[in-house]
């Protein structure tokens, strides 16, 4: 298919940020995302670090009254309440199942592993019931398996699901263009399955975070980024599932 054909795409630009302020920054983005939501188009966001996720689902969050799931792929938890006494990379989900509408029994979060998963964020996914499958785990289960685990926790009792995608949940001999690059992750065809086997149920927006021009080799992590977006696009139409969102947006049939 040739999404053109398929869809209206925009460029909806930059939000604009606070470099120096991240609770602002993070207003900023929930403002941003909430607007292009609320409107009835499919939030795409290209992150910046990890830290966004709060700020992005509860942008969607604020414009509904149903219940939003969470499908988080990555090596690293990012669950804990707080890095370095603020709100920043390793800590979005803690936010963000704390917002009235997104619980955090429809957590899953995907290919968890590296070497830097802070002990809170361990005891903090334990406290509150989160679910947590391991490269181990996906390596074990296989992975339709894991993708029929990930859709049934964070549509349990749901009306959405949001896609979450850190670059650095793929192994960094494809993915260099990373600030936190780690051996052991995702192939690149595995991930590629992934997201498409959970986006054929349909979302309510997606990011892609993590990935680090200046540090990219011949713009192959921004390649993948890229892959990544086009085939969850391309999946929705497949399956018929391209504005399903627009259901749970508080207002859309008044």
């Amino acid at each position: 298919m040739d999404l053109r054909e398929q869809m209206n795409l925009c460029d909806a630009g930059d939000v604009f940020v606070i470099p120096a302020n991240i609770e602002k920054t993070f207003d900023q983005i929930s403002r941003g995302v909430g607007h292009i939501f609320a409107s009835g188009a499919l939030p795409i966001v290209l992150g910046g670090d990890h830290s966004i996720g709060f700020a992005t689902v509860r942008g969607i969050a604020q414009n509904t009254d149903k219940k939003i799931g969470i499908i988080h792929f990555d090596r690293h938890a990012d669950i804990q309440e707080k890095d370095l006494d603020e709100r920043m990379h390793t800590t979005p989900w803690f936010h963000a199942t704390n917002l009235p509408n997104v619980q955090a029994k429809n957590l899953v979060q995907v290919g968890i592993g590296g070497w830097q998963v802070p002990r809170p964020a361990v005891k903090e996914a334990r406290k509150r019931g989160t679910t947590i499958l391991t490269m181990n785990d996906v390596t074990e289960l296989g992975l339709e398996k894991t993708a029929e685990i990930a859709l049934e926790t964070a549509w349990d009792g749901t009306d959405a699901v949001y896609l979450s995608f850190d670059i650095d949940a793929v192994d960094c001999g494809f993915v260099p263009g990373t600030g936190w690059p780690e051996p052991g992750g995702f192939l690149p065809r595995e991930i590629l399955y992934l997201l498409g086997a959970v986006a054929k149920e349909g979302i309510c927006g997606m990011e892609v975070v993590e990935v680090s021009p200046p540090y990219d080799c011949s713009e192959i992590t921004a390649l993948l980024a890229t892959r990544a977006i086009v085939d969850v696009l391309g999946t929705l139409v497949a399956h018929g599932k391209l504005g399903s969102h627009k259901s749970i947006i508080r207002g859309w049939d008044a």
